[in-house]
């Protein structure tokens, strides 16, 4: 029964992680990018 318990644990820990380290990352660099061509300030 340690396996209904575990097993999800794992992956909801698995799954913050991916999300912290790899989509955020991308996220960011996303964003940077988007700073970086001037295309923020061409709005105001």
């Amino acid at each position: 029964q340690w396996i209904f318990w575990v097993g999800p644990l794992l992956g909801a820990t698995v799954a913050a992680l991916y999300h912290r380290f790899v989509l955020r990352g991308e996220a960011a660099k996303a964003l940077g990018s988007f700073r970086s061509t001037g295309a923020a300030t061409a709005r105001t």
